[in-house]
C-alpha cells in the first residue's frame, strides 16, 4: 500500500511539474515574443482602407516591440489568397492575417476554400469597426438616395455598382440595397477598394458601398465623389451631414465593416494574448485614433480574443441567413 501510495504521489507530482513547466515555458514564450520580424498579410490592394489601418497597426507594433513589422499585400479572391497563406503558416505569431468582415462571408460565397474560416484561425484583436457608405460620382445628378432610386426605377439606363470583390461587405450592401429599394444594378467586382473608387470617380461605374476609409479623400468640397447615406443606426462622426439610410427613406439597412487580426490555428494562447493586449493598447491611444479618423475610420472598442471569436460566430449565423436569400456569387 505504501509503495502504491508513493507511486501515486510521484505521478501526481510529475504531472503537476509537467503542467507547471508547460505554463512557465508558454509564459516565457509570450514574454520573449517577438524576437524577429513579424509579417502582417493583407488580402487587399495597397491604398485601401484595410491596408491603411494595417499599416498604422504595423508601425505602432514595430515601435512597441522594437522589431520590424512588415505589411505583405496579397490581393485577390476577396482576401482568400492571403487567408490561405496564413492558414498554412507556422502558428508562432510571426505571420498574422489582417482581414475584414468579408472573411466570414467567404464561407458562403466561395466554393472550395482551402481553409475553414473559423477552425483554421484564432481571432487575435479587433482594430476598426465602421459602417459602409453609399457614394456616387460628384458629377452625377443624384443629390440624395431618393433621386438615385427614382432614376434606377425609370430603367432608362443600366446602373452598376463597384465592390472590392465578390462576397465582400460592399457586395452584400449592394445586393441588400437592390432588395430594399426594388431596383436592379450590375455588380462590378475589383481587386480591392482603391481601384473601384478610381473607376467610380472616372465615371466607369455608377455607385459603390465602401467603408468611409476608402473614400474620404474623394469626398468634400471639390471632391470627385458624393456620399448619399451611411449604413448605420446613427450618423457617422466623420460624415455628419450624410444621413443614415433610414433617414434617407430606406429602413432596416444597417451594415458595417470591421478590420481585425487573426493568427493561424494552434498559435500559443499566451502569444495571442500578448498581441491582443498590445493592439488593444494601441487602438486606444489618441495618436492612433486621430490617424484613423484622418483615414475615415473609427477605432474599435477593445475586445478579448474570446469576444472577437464570439462576434465572428454571430456574424456567420447572420450572413448564412442572408446568403440563403441573396445570390452573392453573381457578377
Amino acid at each position: 500500500m505504501k509503495k502504491q501510495y508513493r507511486l501515486r504521489v510521484r505521478a501526481l507530482l510529475g504531472g503537476a511539474l509537467c503542467t507547471f513547466g508547460a505554463m512557465a515555458a508558454t509564459g516565457a514564450q509570450a514574454q520573449e515574443f517577438p524576437q524577429r520580424t513579424v509579417t502582417l498579410v493583407v488580402g487587399y490592394a495597397a491604398g485601401g482602407a484595410i491596408d491603411q489601418s494595417a499599416r498604422l497597426i504595423g508601425q505602432a507594433l514595430a515601435a512597441k516591440w522594437g522589431q520590424s513589422v512588415i505589411v505583405d499585400n496579397r490581393a485577390g479572391a476577396n482576401g482568400t489568397i492571403a487567408a490561405a497563406a496564413v492558414a498554412a503558416a507556422k502558428p508562432d505569431g510571426y505571420t498574422l492575417l489582417v482581414t475584414a468582415t468579408s472573411h466570414t462571408l467567404n464561407k458562403f460565397v466561395i466554393k472550395g476554400l482551402r481553409y475553414d474560416v473559423e477552425k483554421s484561425f484564432v481571432p487575435v484583436a479587433l482594430t476598426v469597426d465602421v459602417p459602409n457608405v453609399l457614394v456616387v460620382n460628384a458629377a452625377s445628378p443624384y443629390q440624395n438616395v431618393g433621386q438615385l432610386v427614382a432614376a434606377m426605377k425609370d430603367r432608362k439606363k443600366d446602373f452598376s455598382y463597384a465592390s472590392q470583390g465578390v462576397g465582400g461587405i460592399p457586395h452584400l450592401a449592394g445586393e441588400m440595397f437592390k432588395l430594399r429599394t426594388g431596383t436592379e444594378a450590375i455588380h462590378v467586382p475589383y481587386k480591392g477598394a482603391a481601384p473601384g473608387m478610381t473607376d467610380l470617380a472616372g465615371g466607369v461605374v455608377d455607385m459603390s458601398f465602401p467603408s468611409p476609409g476608402s473614400v474620404m479623400s474623394y469626398l468634400g468640397q471639390g471632391g470627385k465623389l458624393r456620399a448619399l447615406a451611411v449604413s448605420a443606426s446613427q450618423r457617422f462622426p466623420q460624415l455628419k451631414d450624410v444621413p443614415t439610410f433610414a433617414e434617407a427613406g430606406v429602413p432596416d439597412f444597417v451594415l458595417g465593416t470591421w478590420h481585425g487580426v487573426l493568427a493561424p490555428a494552434g498559435t500559443p494562447a499566451a502569444v495571442v494574448a500578448k498581441i491582443n493586449a498590445d493592439i488593444n493598447q494601441i487602438i486606444q491611444t489618441p495618436a492612433f485614433r486621430e490617424s484613423l479618423v484622418a483615414q475615415g475610420n473609427v477605432a474599435a472598442s477593445p475586445l478579448t480574443p474570446a469576444q472577437f471569436a464570439a462576434k465572428m460566430s454571430s456574424e456567420l449565423k447572420a450572413f448564412e441567413a442572408v446568403a440563403s436569400r441573396i445570390d452573392l456569387t453573381q457578377n
